[in-house]
């Protein structure tokens, strides 16, 4: 009698031949060590022909740039993630001022507030954002949101901006009522695998109601991997998990969906 233990087999995605754009992804060795390389052949693979990979910390700028320069369908977005934004100084402003020079630095960010793990202060917080929102003005670049129990700040600095603003709430974590303050600000919302969650009802809802040229997938991996795969890493490939829920939720087909977010991610980050 077989002793030999049953290794689990992961389900496998719905895909369509339109391929699909990841609009937030940290595939980085922090993350992915020793397998950054074959996360990013998976994903191609998968279809996911195009990802984009923000920087949370100055530090993982010059892997970014060294990243973009070798893979043609990987873009880069430079920037301070709020838990890090007690380190945020001048010479990290220059730093990402001279990253957005890159041709393929499409973004600034992830950038922001996240007042529910408070990891630097309000203070903080709202100093780094309200300087990075700047660069995105300035530069004419889009800025990427995190965005986590400071709803009402993050609308406030985004509208007190001294110019057009443009930019996505990536991760959304809201529901219908952060909507139309969204749309007032013609930003772009990013569904993650937590759409897929069954007790994500309100941002199920929300889903339904974005304009369809304002939404976006993504995986935000490594983490929060969508409801089929949960408990393993989260990587680009499972992406589709997500624009399949979305595409049910909207009562859409899969490859408009995909269509769909595809255009939008290339009209909000400028993409060729």
């Amino acid at each position: 009698m077989s002793t030999a233990k049953k290794t689990k087999e992961r389900p496998i995605a719905p895909q369509s031949p339109v391929g699909i754009i990841d609009s937030h992804a940290h595939v980085v060795n922090e993350y992915f060590q020793g397998e950054r390389e074959q996360t990013l052949d998976r994903a191609l693979a998968c279809g996911v022909h195009t990802l984009i990979n923000p920087a949370v910390a100055v530090e993982g700028i010059d892997e970014l740039l060294e990243l973009i320069e070798r893979r043609p369908n990987v873009y880069g977005a430079a920037g301070q993630h709020p838990h890090e934004a007690k380190h945020w100084c001048d010479d990290h402003k220059e730093k990402v001022l001279a990253a957005l020079k890159h041709k393929k630095m499409v973004a600034v960010g992830e950038c922001g507030l996240d007042f529910y793990y408070n990891n630097s202060s309000r203070d903080e917080q709202l100093k780094a954002f309200r300087e990075q929102i700047a660069i995105a003005v300035a530069l004419d670049k889009p800025v990427i949101v995190h965005c986590r129990d400071a709803w009402e700040d993050t609308f406030a600095l985004l509208g007190e901006a001294e110019g057009k603003v443009r930019g996505v709430f990536h991760c959304f974590t809201g529901g219908p009522e952060h909507l139309e303050a969204i749309a007032k600000l013609d930003f772009y919302v990013s569904f993650s695998g937590i759409l897929t969650y069954t007790k994500a009802t309100n941002i199920q809802e929300a889903a339904a109601l974005v304009p369809q040229d304002r939404m976006l997938v993504e995986t935000d991996c490594p983490f929060l991997s969508p409801q089929k795969v949960r408990g393993e890493r989260n990587e680009p490939a499972f992406v589709w998990w997500t624009a399949d829920k979305l595409a049910t939720l909207r009562g859409s087909s899969l490859d408009d969906t995909a269509a769909l977010v595809n255009a939008n991610a290339k009209a909000l980050f400028r993409l060729p």
